[in-house]
């Protein structure tokens, strides 16, 4: 019987290239240093008094309440504030940051620029004539203002998994089942059969993995919420085993359940978020599936990234599985490793 968890010997080290080659950049020349900062951090450039004020309180609201979809809570981003006359050379390279604004002549809004003091830098401005106008931009534009930042980090995830490819899984996935996924060098392919491929990653006290389900495409719905559920839960109970007899993986359903869809590269995709569990037994832990049609093959595809870590923080190890889900296509024939 496959079991859902093996313990390996060593772990292996994810290590982020601490400089990369920028080519295009809004801010500099074609070589610009690496992001420096944590993954999820923002540093917000605002004066102390502010900060422990009503505006520092509706940045926290904004960004730092507990994030949907985790077992704990953990912020949507960690925040870091450096008041304006602090910012300097050590900051001036961090991954997201967020300037605030105020005067007779600002406009009220909110702006983007990337690239600027570095690769795949996201810098934020937002401004208005005085702190109220300031505020009214933070809450008018919310969800972009967090939608932004969680693709300038899905993007460096990405940009670093078409580097530091598992060649093994990557040659299987596309020659076997027709489908390019960018899996990492630390991630074993556990279990490749006809519609379903499943690889992982794991250290002594985590475990990521994907999952690769597909099938023929019959006309059916398949792509409403209830269906997807019903089509994750019957695949987990076959498939993803527990380390006890009669135990399997199925989603929570004492948890909300996030459902939405998207358009990403010119695809259609529904998408799920929640809370995994383990029937008959004790463990559990985060999950994001992304479903789609591939016409190429006339085939349903679902692609799912789940997390176990038991005694760790959860938001950036579901993070790193989700930004894999979406390298995902299936246009082979220009497709290299």
């Amino acid at each position: 019987m496959r079991r859902l968890f093996k313990l390996l010997v060593f772990a292996l080290v994810f290590v982020i290239p601490q400089s990369c080659k920028n080519s295009g950049s809004e801010g500099g020349g074609s070589l610009q240093p690496n992001v420096s900062g944590s993954t999820g951090e923002v540093v917000i450039v605002l004066d102390k008094d502010k900060w422990e004020g009503e505006m520092g309180d509706e940045i926290r609201d904004l960004l730092a309440n507990p994030l949907d979809g985790l077992p704990q809570a953990e912020p949507i981003f960690d925040l870091v504030s450096v008041p304006a006359g602090s910012f300097g050379e050590y900051y001036i390279t961090h991954r997201n940051i967020i300037f605030f604004q105020t005067g007779d002549d600002k406009e009220k809004k909110a702006s983007f620029q990337t690239n600027k003091y570095a690769s795949t830098q996201l810098i934020i401005n937002i401004q208005g004539k005085n702190d109220d106008e300031v505020m009214e931009v933070l809450r008018e534009n919310r969800k972009l203002i967090i939608d932004k930042i969680n693709i300038a980090e899905r993007d460096r995830w990405i940009s670093y998994y078409k580097r530091s490819l598992n060649s093994i899984s990557f040659n299987k996935l596309r020659n076997d089942h027709k489908i390019i996924l960018h899996i990492p060098a630390n991630y074993a392919l556990d279990v490749s059969e006809k519609g379903f491929v499943w690889m992982s990653y794991e250290t002594p006290t985590t475990t990521q993995s994907i999952i690769v389900h597909y099938f023929d495409y019959n006309g059916e719905n398949y792509f409403n919420r209830d269906s997807i559920i019903s089509i994750r839960n019957n695949m987990t109970k076959e498939k993803i085993k527990g380390p006890t007899e009669g135990t399997w993986m199925t989603i929570e359903d004492r948890a909300p359940v996030e459902y939405s869809t998207f358009r990403f590269r010119d695809r259609n995709y529904a998408m799920l978020r929640g809370l995994w569990t383990l029937k008959n037994g004790f463990m559990g832990g985060p999950f994001v599936t992304l479903v789609t049609k591939d016409e190429v093959n006339n085939r349903f595809v679902m692609v799912d990234g789940y997390v176990y870590a038991p005694n760790d923080d959860k938001r950036e190890l579901l993070r790193q599985v989700e930004a894999i889900l979406y390298t995902v296509s299936f246009d082979i024939g220009d497709q290299k490793n």
